[in-house]
């Protein structure tokens, strides 16, 4: 849209009040920035994820419903789901579409009027009973790193397998061979996909994977009471005398930074004496000490790229639904370093 309003010699703000189709626009003004606007592929004759200029015109009226889960650490203050929740508003004012933000925690569903919705996008884990109510409404659906088997609709997640492949190839080529994927894996399907992600790389250097000895399967927590169970873990193993696995593939960031300083109390060193891998790259692991090797998760183009499929979406309801994967990249740091 900025683009278009440079081009035109007009501000954002006529631009996007022509493309919305609002009064106090001059004819000759409109009609000079959808000129621009067409010539810059703004609008597409038969495909694409753009809003085409004769839909700007029946949906400015319309809002999309935005669902967060609000709980624990799904929330926006997060620092993880704030930053989709910021690019899926982002997107939105920048067409000029209206939201309405409701929390997966309370009944305003059911409350919401259904003659102006446009569509719905839900962020994160939002339970089945929620998405069934909110499936009445019969309007265009985007789940964000989520999908349910009772629901139709499309769904963006980041490629959690090789994201996770890659990182784990990466400690596999320095001479890692004992590592331990660390995460809830029934939590999340994102969780479950970076499980498959570790076990594909053992698997294709190794020939082999078992669960039962390469994974530690602890309920997810964001607070300290994974740490605890951790650090009892490593006293069972300190008397059993069982060796100390050379490195650690936790399923997201805020797991391996309190694995990682459950391993420093206990008086290891990162990554002398095992390597840390984290997922999502979140704002402050790269100040940790050591910092933390993760993988990168473009946080507000997942957000936006939800906008843009719903409203792809909402031209095109006869396709079946679809799942979109968002690359990542591997980000390595002072938490991983080469086996004892």
């Amino acid at each position: 849209m900025q683009l278009i309003a440079d081009t035109a010699g007009y501000s954002k703000y006529v631009v996007s009040k022509t493309l919305n189709g609002k009064p106090g626009v001059s004819e000759a003004t409109r009609q000079k920035i959808l000129f621009v606007a067409k010539q810059l592929g703004y609008f597409k004759e038969n495909s694409g994820e753009n809003i085409q200029e004769d839909q700007y015109k029946s949906i400015h009226n319309g809002f999309v419903l935005v669902v967060m889960p609000n709980h624990r650490y799904q929330n926006v203050e997060s620092n993880y789901w704030s930053k989709i929740f910021n690019g899926i508003i982002d997107e939105l004012e920048d067409l000029g579409i209206g939201v309405v933000v409701i929390s997966s925690q309370n009944n305003l569903s059911d409350s919401v009027k259904t003659s102006n919705l446009l569509g719905i996008i839900t962020v994160g884990l939002v339970a089945t009973e929620m998405l069934l109510q909110l499936s009445k409404h019969q309007v265009p659906f985007v789940m964000v790193d989520h999908e349910d088997p009772l629901i139709k609709a499309d769904s963006i997640f980041m490629d959690n397998v090789d994201g996770v492949f890659k990182v784990t190839s990466h400690l596999i080529g320095l001479g890692h061979k004992e590592l331990k994927f660390i995460g809830d894996i029934n939590y999340s399907r994102s969780f479950y996909d970076r499980w498959i992600g570790f076990r594909t790389a053992l698997e294709k250097h190794y020939d082999a994977c078992n669960p039962k000895s390469c994974l530690l399967n602890m309920e997810y927590d964001d607070g300290t009471m994974l740490s605890m169970r951790f650090k009892k873990q490593l006293d069972q193993w300190r008397k059993k005398s069982v060796p100390l696995p050379s490195g650690f593939v936790c399923a997201n960031d805020q797991i391996a930074e309190q694995i990682m300083a459950a391993l420093q109390e206990s008086g290891y060193s990162v990554p002398g004496d095992c390597s840390v891998t984290g997922f999502d790259n979140l704002d402050h692991v790269s100040s940790l000490s050591p910092p933390l090797s993760t993988v990168q998760v473009l946080k507000e183009a997942i957000g936006k790229r939800a906008v843009s499929k719903l409203f792809w979406r909402i031209r095109n309801v006869e396709y079946p639904a679809e799942k979109i994967l968002v690359s990542c990249e591997t980000i390595i740091r002072d938490s991983v370093g080469l086996p004892k």
